[in-house]
């Protein structure tokens, strides 16, 4: 191990140092936080004390997740966060990923309401389609946030034990399961909570898959959005002419929930196309393009799809993969 020099890491909160070395070995009895998640777990699931701290002794701190989660993707530009996803091969790989399960598609858009675009569109911007689902070890990085990451410590903690608590219940390998640098879990990269909570057994095979079963993680995602209001047969966004875009940056949203009346855009000269949402609430998003910004509408929809990550430029990479994974599907 590298030996760098010692910091007093607030992040952790106990008063502790800890080493700036890449990586180094967790001491559950160290951290408060761990020893009392431990009881919980112990206490109130009936989970094996001596198990628990062997797996979270085997954890291990690496300060390349800190660092990976301070320079998150969705803080660039849309013009430039786009290009990672709307790509000639994503549209293509999309394409294919949606024949190859058709049939799952057809099954999940019929039970859930979920448009079969929208389900492989996010698996694509997730994990380019299962291939890319993370190579850090869930166990290290969920620690490691939990320990030393003080902005959202009780989010991570709270994670780490439904981890535990999936582990613990043989859903998972708490050893040798792999994620991204936040601990998202498989295909569709869902954290522990949202695993526990949404997953579903959509092949029917009796265990709730979502590293090894394609059909489970579709069937998961759809679960998901259906959960967290998705209207079925209902718009995402609107596009606005120049000037239309214009006015209606007026009343932008500056958060994930809708904000304005439509009534009051069209009030202010704002033409839309969609007439069935009179009386109900939008929301208007800036997208910063090059050299110049682009308003759109976002309908209630497209801030379902932020409850899967919370980025407006994240939610409009995903309506517009879906847009030509279809375009492309039905030939055009």
């Amino acid at each position: 191990m590298k030996i760098g020099r010692w910091i007093q890491c607030a992040a952790v909160g106990f008063g502790l140092l800890v080493s700036t070395a890449s990586v180094h070995a967790v001491e559950v009895d160290a951290y408060p936080k761990l020893v009392s998640m431990v009881e919980q777990l112990v206490s109130e699931k009936g989970l094996d004390r001596e198990r628990l701290n062997f797996w979270l002794t085997d954890a291990r701190i690496d300060q390349d997740i800190i660092q990976a989660m301070q320079r998150p993707a969705e803080r660039l530009p849309w013009h430039r966060y786009r290009l990672r996803f709307l790509t000639r091969s994503s549209i293509r790989n999309g394409g294919k990923f949606l024949a190859r399960y058709s049939d799952v598609f057809r099954q999940a858009e019929t039970r859930f309401g979920i448009p079969a675009e929208i389900l492989v569109a996010i698996i694509g911007v997730e994990t380019r389609y299962g291939k890319a689902t993370g190579r850090h070890r869930v166990l290290d990085s969920l620690t490691t946030l939990a320990l030393g990451y003080p902005r959202r410590s009780s989010f991570f903690v709270a994670e780490l034990k439904e981890f535990l608590r999936l582990s613990g219940d043989g859903i998972l390998n708490p050893l040798e399961t792999k994620g991204s640098y936040a601990g998202a879990i498989g295909i569709p990269q869902f954290m522990p909570s949202s695993y526990r909570h949404y997953a579903v057994d959509f092949d029917e095979d009796g265990r709730r898959d979502l590293i090894g079963s394609e059909a489970d993680a579709i069937g998961s995602v759809a679960h998901y959005l259906n959960a967290h209001g998705w209207q079925a047969a209902e718009p995402v966004v609107e596009r606005l002419a120049k000037s239309d875009g214009a006015r209606a940056g007026n009343y932008m949203t500056r958060g994930f929930e809708v904000n304005i009346s439509l009534e009051t855009l069209q009030q202010d000269g704002v033409r839309l196309t969609e007439k069935k949402f009179t009386g109900r609430k939008v929301g208007i998003i800036r997208l910063e393009q090059d050299g110049h910004e682009e308003f759109r509408v976002a309908y209630p929809n497209f801030f379902v799809l932020t409850r899967y990550n919370r980025s407006q430029v994240y939610a409009m990479a995903v309506f517009e993969l879906a847009e030509q994974i279809a375009k492309r599907n039905d030939g055009g």
